[in-house]
């Protein structure tokens, strides 16, 4: 009765091992038993998404945990074959498993942000960015803090980290580049994840589909992906349509020559059709004038800008405008000038 009494003793250390497992082996159960509201809860907010994912780190770690506790017991009782107090190996799963955690809710709130429908104050790009810029964090304090558990110095591994990233960025100025154009796509947004925009410098036009830490990836018009290295944002010019505002008509419509007369009051008419049109933006440039004197027609220039930035609803309001000024032009008896050609044959003199 003796051993038993040592056994039971709470300052054995055979006992503290044997409640540690016991209480491991407790919360295991008592997680599992609160899988199905841990993991079945909205992701909403911060402190559900909190709770969401904290199930698989608990779970790991417990039977992590509760495994390492068995093995020091027999080890113990075995006549501490291996020397396993040498290591903080109970601090070192907690840190891994603290950092997974934190990558867990960083990831789950990414994920629920951009699958919202409701708009919000970040937009995809900005979510997508501080998602990564977290997840550097996490995986930096995480290297830190287990260097300090292990008892090395921190300080070596950010002095190591400082000339090995100085080495790294001479020899591959290019990642680095294209690193920091990353960042500044980050920081100055001048597209996000879902803009149409186009480059007059290069080949660039579609839509914008993801943008990384090293390329941006965007799909062209025929649907074919096209990888751009980040740090070219940095040197050419972009153009971002889907921020516009509006979108320009300019056309120029020619009728014949022989229809001169009828021309002022087709511009006349034109033009108030456009300032009444509500498919014509009133509050921007409306020019509606004789323009000149082409080849072989006279030429009436037609400049507005639509309200709709939409690319398919533009061409059918502009279609609409085109066929109703055609019908002005007819209603005027004019017609629309073709390229002809005017040939004067001279007659020769009958000789005496």
């Amino acid at each position: 009765m003796e051993w038993m009494r040592e056994l039971l003793d709470p300052n054995n250390y055979y006992f503290q091992q044997f409640f540690a497992l016991f209480t491991s082996i407790v919360s295991l159960l008592i997680l599992r038993t609160f899988k199905g509201r841990l993991i079945n809860r909205s992701k909403q907010s911060l402190l559900n998404a909190s709770v969401y994912a904290l199930y698989l780190p608990a779970k790991f770690f417990l039977i992590l945990l509760s495994t390492w506790h068995l093995i020091d017991l027999f080890n113990v009782l075995g006549g501490d074959y291996f020397e396993f107090d040498k290591y903080p190996i109970v601090q070192l799963l907690a840190v891994l498993h603290l950092s997974w955690y934190g990558f867990r809710v960083v990831n789950t709130i990414e994920s629920e942000t951009l699958n919202e429908t409701e708009p919000t104050m970040l937009d995809a790009t900005a979510v997508i960015g501080i998602a990564k810029i977290f997840r550097l964090l996490l995986a930096v304090i995480c290297m830190i803090v287990a260097f300090d558990l292990l008892g090395l110095d921190p300080r070596g591994l950010i002095a190591v980290g400082s000339v090995s990233g100085a080495a790294l960025a001479f020899a591959s100025k290019d990642l680095v580049s294209n690193w920091f154009g990353g960042v500044m796509l980050y920081l100055d947004k001048p597209f996000k994840v879902g803009d149409w925009i186009r480059s007059p410098d290069r080949e660039i036009e579609g839509t914008v589909e993801y943008i990384g830490w090293r390329i941006t990836r965007i799909k062209t018009f025929d649907r074919r992906p096209l990888y751009v290295p980040n740090a070219m944002f940095n040197n050419i010019t972009v153009q971002n349509p889907s921020r516009m505002t509006h979108r320009r008509i300019n056309e120029t419509i020619g009728v014949r020559y022989d229809d001169v007369e009828q021309v002022h009051d087709i511009v006349d008419a034109i033009r108030n059709y456009i300032s009444g049109s509500d498919l014509i933006a009133q509050d921007q440039v409306i020019i509606v004038n004789f323009n000149g004197f082409g080849t072989s027609s006279l030429n009436i220039l037609v400049y507005c800008m639509t309200k709709t930035i939409d690319w398919v609803t533009f061409h059918q309001h502009k279609e609409t405008l085109l066929l109703d000024i055609a019908g002005i032009v007819e209603s005027h008896g004019a017609e629309f000038a073709f390229p002809t050609q005017t040939i004067k044959m001279a007659v020769a003199e009958p000789e005496a």
